[in-house]
C-alpha cells in the first residue's frame, strides 16, 4: 500500500504478455527464462487484484505479467516488492496479505506464505531464516525458509519498511505507516530480539550500507494536513549516517522543509548515494560518501516513483497517471537516458539478478 491506495479504478485483471519492440521471441538463455535481465514489480490498482511482475531482458525486450501467464492465476492486490532467495522469487503482495513464491528461472509457482497482514519487504538473514516487515503488526514476521512458514514475530516500531543486515544485525526503517515514526530498530538476528532503537529523521523510508561499513538512512520528513488537505505543518527530511558497531548517529544532512527525499540507493562501488528529492521528489541527486558532499544540481530531472541501481546504471520507474501502464527508464551515472521500457500498472520496485 503506497500513496496510490485511494485509487480504485476498476481495470481488467488479464494482461497479455507483450513485447516493447516488434520482433520475434528472442532465443531464451541456457539456465532459465529469466537469466539475464531484471524484474519490475507492478502494484496494480488498489482493490482490483491486478498486481503483476514484468521482466526486461538484456536486449531491452519486456515480458509483462510473467507470473500469471506461467501459472494461470494472478498474484493479487498491490504487488509491493520482490526478493530472490535460494533460487526462488519471493513476491510480497501487500493488500492480499501474502507472499507468493516461484522458481526464479521459470516463474513456476512453488507455495504461498500466508498469515501476514500488510507485508512490505522480505530480507534473508541466515541460510534458514528471513524477516518480513509488516505495517499491520508494527513489526517483523520471522519466516523459516525450509518450510516457508511464519514461526514468530518481532515488535519494532510503527510501519516497519525497508531492512538491511550487517554483522548479523538487522536495521529496520520504521517509516510510521499512515502515521509517524522516526526510528531505526536494530535487531540481533541470532535470537530475534531488538537491541536498540536509533532516532533519525521523521519517516525513514530507505537504507543502504557504504564501502566503509557505515549505514545510511534517508527520512522524508512529515507533513500534516487539515480537513481540506491544506498543509499545516512540515518537518524536514534527513540523511543520517550510522556507525553500525556502536549503533549511534555520526552525522546528519538536513534538507529544506518542503523537500521530501525518498528512495535511497547506492552505486556498485558503494561510494555514491542516489535519491529522489525536491518538492514532491521531482529530481535525482547524488551524495559522495567519501567527501560528504551533496550535488547542488540534479543528476536526472524527472519525477520517479522508485529508483534502482545495477551494473553502473541508474533506473527509474514512472507510474504515469496511476491507471495506464508505467515505464522503466535506464540512465548512465551522468544522467544520460539509455532506454525506456513499458511495464505494468503502477511499477513500484526493481529486483535485479
Amino acid at each position: 500500500m503506497k500513496i496510490n491506495k485511494f485509487l480504485t479504478v476498476i481495470l481488467s485483471v488479464t494482461i497479455l504478455i507483450s513485447c516493447q519492440k516488434d520482433s520475434p521471441t528472442p532465443n531464451l538463455p541456457v539456465g532459465g527464462l529469466y537469466e539475464n535481465g531484471y524484474f519490475v514489480t507492478n502494484e496494480g490498482n488498489f482493490g482490483t487484484g491486478n498486481g503483476s511482475v514484468s521482466f526486461i531482458d538484456e536486449n531491452g525486450l519486456v515480458s509483462n505479467n510473467v507470473f500469471a501467464q506461467t501459472n494461470s492465476f494472478s498474484l493479487g492486490d498491490v504487488v509491493q516488492s520482490m526478493q530472490i532467495i535460494n533460487d526462488h522469487a519471493y513476491i510480497v503482495v501487500n493488500n492480499s496479505s501474502k507472499i507468493e513464491i516461484a522458481d526464479i528461472d521459470s516463474m513456476t509457482y512453488v507455495t504461498t506464505i500466508n498469515g501476514l497482514t500488510s507485508p512490505r519487504y522480505i530480507l534473508q538473514v541466515s541460510a534458514d531464516k528471513a524477516y518480513v516487515s509488516d505495517w499491520g503488526i508494527g513489526g517483523l514476521h520471522v519466516v523459516d525458509l525450509n518450510t516457508n512458514t511464519v514461526i514468530s514475530t518481532i515488535n519494532t516500531g510503527t510501519g516497519p519498511e525497508k531492512m538491511l543486515i550487517k554483522d548479523n544485525k538487522v536495521f529496520v526503517c520504521n517509516v510510521g505507516g499512515w502515521g509517524l515514526n522516526n526510528t531505526v530498530s536494530v535487531i540481533d538476528a541470532d535470537n530475534d530480539l531488538v537491541i536498540t532503537n536509533i532516532i533519525v529523521g521523521d519517516k525513514p523510508n530507505s537504507i543502504v550500507e557504504d564501502a566503509s561499513g557505515y549505514i545510511w538512512v534517508l527520512a522524508g520528513g512529515n507533513t500534516e494536513y487539515d480537513a481540506n488537505w491544506n498543509v499545516v505543518a512540515e518537518t524536514p527530511g534527513e540523511l543520517t549516517k550510522i556507525n553500525s558497531a556502536t549503533n549511534s548517529v555520526e552525522e546528519s544532512v538536513i534538507f529544506e522543509v518542503g523537500d521530501h527525499p525518498k528512495g535511497l540507493i547506492i552505486n556498485d562501488n558503494r561510494n555514491t548515494l542516489y535519491f529522489s528529492n525536491g518538492s514532491w521528489s521531482k529530481s535525482v541527486f547524488e551524495y559522495d560518501t567519501y567527501n560528504n558532499t551533496l550535488s547542488t544540481n540534479p543528476i536526472i530531472s524527472k519525477d520517479f516513483y522508485s529508483i534502482g541501481f545495477n551494473n553502473n546504471y541508474i533506473y527509474g520507474l514512472d507510474v504515469k497517471d496511476y491507471v495506464q501502464n508505467g515505464w522503466s527508464f535506464r540512465y548512465t551515472t551522468n544522467g544520460e537516458l539509455v532506454d525506456s521500457t513499458e511495464v505494468g500498472i503502477i511499477p513500484g520496485g526493481f529486483c535485479f539478478r
